[in-house]
């Protein structure tokens, strides 16, 4: 019943929403236009003059500059449009389209693409016009003797919806990958997260979660966090998990959140639950340091940051109604208040807020920023000396929730490469939204509108993690829901700033942990087949492993579609850090053109107190000679070749001091 009403919801939501979240049309995308139009152009928007501003009349003319061709020849650099009176030129045949108008598209600098001259017979005056905000228009070549002078008819029927509605620079990118036999956006879903092992079971709600290999035997263990007890799981043979809590040292430990790390540099990774350090030993952990806190307020999480450059982990934490408290590492273990410092004590850094924490480089300096998620929303951005200051931005950040609609229960978002491989996004889900913000010309935007079914999304979220889960080199959104009867939420990540609800297209892609809330979330490799498996931390007190099945989708058949021949294609490149820096670490994959094909950050995903292993998995869809280029988080850079398509996975390791 409860899956009936949330497809019911769906929808419903379908039903009263914009072409921008329709359902995507698997027999009309941007590679068919591709393929059905003898020349395809993009370029910039130069004028846009209205003649007769009249609503009835409204015509005028339309200049374009050609900056690339992706298709065909086309010889003229600038292009005109005629618009004609509204009067005079054709009706729009569907009725969303009426209140679709050039005019709003086609503003100066705006980036266009137009498919020019359908391949079948009688069409080569036929255009169609892309500019943006989810509207397409058509248009004519009056003259074939004169290629660059068209004229304006109507905004486009419905068939275009479900096609590409997003960015339309983005459009331009991927039309020039087309090109280049590199374009991938499928319209199928391609993920396989139905195969579910329950680990075990706290007593209460699991809070925090970790995939991590903790005791160095090189497979990922488990831990999950809660008021009542943690449990530490290590991993056997044949996906085996015994329950090793009391054997390491950590009966009757509580917390919500925890951390691991190699805090003193002896190469055992340590443990950090709430405020209590964890040292690892050779067999198992005893206590360390408690962090003097001087606040009487509950802790909300904490984790280790990497916040000053030398390398070493340091712990940042959030108070409920209390901030951020951050002490530094002095390389040793020792740990010192550092909050005033680091500029964190300051009002305008969200002193006495409430809202989960991420930390990532979101300036591409090199400097760990952060994201906190109180008030209208803080991006700090850390200056040359170390301190944070908030960003200013114009962006609506949502974070109260029903009933009482107080702030704190929603926004552990993370940072990760989401709009553009080389760029680390902002990700935050908000109580019953979603909002992708990227770095564009040092200002913060939210990209979301141009997310297609982004805009479709689960109730009660508390968190999201940013991860490839279908392993076909695009990372995608998870976001769990904090309430136990509420469905966790998956968008495939389509490229190119576009995403699907996985779950309308193919329910089977997903077992019953993702049917039932998770205050905690993880992911990593734990068979070693390098598909990223997922940790849910369930509100029950179960804990579930997800075993990725991506594999299964990419056999080799025998009529393989385009998008399809990519994924078989795909090699995974396991990368392994160890050493100091790894916390906050960068790793890139680059290619010949010294462009990024793939860039992942090491230990960033904190969301509500979790952690991911050190190793990260690089789906790669094109064969070829890259640098693994990592850059550790205390500037050290080191760099290896590899080639990639000789084999399916390629596993490595990379050292630091």
């Amino acid at each position: 019943m409860k899956s009936i009403t949330y497809l019911t919801a769906i929808l419903a939501a379908l039903l009263i929403a914009p072409a921008a979240r329709a359902l995507v049309n698997p027999n009309l995308q941007p590679i068919h236009l591709y393929e059905r139009y003898k020349v395809v152009l993009a370029g910039k928007v130069i004028a846009a003059d209205l003649t007769h501003e009249d609503a009835a009349v409204e015509s005028g003319r339309i200049k374009l500059k050609v900056s690339s061709v992706c298709k065909g020849e086309f010889v003229d650099q600038e292009i005109v449009i005629d618009v004609p009176a509204k009067t005079g030129r054709d009706k729009p045949e569907h009725a969303a389209s009426k209140d679709w108008n050039i005019w709003d598209v086609a503003q100066k600098d705006r980036t266009f693409v137009a498919f020019v001259g359908k391949t079948r017979q009688r069409g080569e005056q036929e255009i169609l016009l892309y500019c943006g905000d989810r509207q397409w228009h058509h248009g004519r070549i009056a003259d074939l003797t004169q290629p660059a002078a068209w004229t304006y008819q109507a905004a486009s029927e419905d068939v275009m919806v479900g096609t590409f509605n997003g960015d339309s620079g983005r459009l331009e990118d991927m039309l020039n990958d087309t090109r280049n036999g590199t374009a991938f956006f499928p319209s199928d879903v391609n993920v396989r997260l139905n195969r579910d092992v329950v680990i075990g079971k706290l007593p209460g709600g699991v809070r925090g979660v970790a995939l991590f290999d903790i005791d160095g035997d090189g497979k990922l263990d488990i831990v999950a966090c809660s008021e009542s007890g943690i449990r530490v799981y290590l991993q056997g043979d044949s996906l085996a998990f015994s329950d090793a809590t009391k054997d390491l040292g950590l009966s009757g430990v509580c917390g919500t959140c925890c951390a691991l790390a190699d805090v003193n540099g002896d190469g055992r990774s340590d443990l950090l639950i709430g405020t209590q350090l964890f040292l690892k030993q050779e067999k198992g952990f005893i206590k360390g340091p408690v962090l003097k806190v001087l606040t009487d307020k509950p802790l909300k999480v904490s984790s280790f940051v990497e916040l000053n450059g030398d390398g070493y982990p340091d712990i940042l934490l959030s108070y409920v109604d209390g901030g951020l408290i951050a002490f530094l590492n002095d390389g040793k273990g020792g740990f010192t208040d550092a909050t005033t410092v680091l500029g964190l004590a300051d009002a305008a850094c969200g002193t006495g807020g409430n809202g989960y924490f991420a930390p990532g480089d979101w300036n591409g300096d090199g400097r760990t920023d952060l994201y906190y998620a109180t008030g209208k929303g803080l991006i700090l951005v850390q200056d040359e000396q170390g301190k944070f200051r908030p960003l200013k931005h114009k962006l609506a950040f949502d974070y109260k929730c029903a009933p009482n609609y107080k702030p704190g229960k929603t926004g552990a978002g993370c940072f990760g490469a989401v709009w553009r491989q080389d760029g680390m996004d902002l990700i935050s889900p908000g109580d019953s939204s979603l909002a992708v913000v990227a770095n564009i010309a040092g200002e913060a935007k939210d990209v979301s509108i141009y997310g297609n079914e982004i805009g479709l999304h689960a109730s009660r979220q508390i968190a999201t993690l940013v991860e490839d889960l279908d392993m076909d080199g695009d990372a995608d959104l998870y976001t769990i829901s904090r309430e136990e009867n509420q469905k966790n939420q998956f968008h495939t990540n389509r490229g190119y700033g576009s995403f699907m609800d996985a779950s309308l297209y193919n329910a089977t892609a997903f077992g019953a942990a993702h049917a039932k809330g998770a205050w905690g979330v993880a992911a990593g490799d734990v068979n070693g087949d390098g598909m990223n498996d997922l940790l849910l931390g369930h509100v029950d007190g179960e804990i579930t492993l997800v075993l990725n099945g991506a594999a299964e989708v990419r056999k080799p058949t025998e009529h393989p579609t385009y998008h399809m021949k990519k994924l078989q294609q795909t090699c995974i490149v396991s990368v392994s850090l160890k050493g100091r820096g790894v916390v906050g670490a960068d790793v890139r994959l680059v290619d010949g053109k010294a462009n990024t094909a793939l860039r992942r950050s090491v230990g960033t995903q904190v969301l509500t107190g979790c952690r991911g292993p050190d190793t990260v998995n690089l789906a790669v869809r094109e064969p070829g000679d890259y640098t693994l280029r990592v850059r550790f988080a205390d500037g050290t850079v080191k760099e290896e070749k590899i080639a990639v398509g000789a084999t399916q996975h390629v596993s490595l390791i990379v050292s630091h001091g």
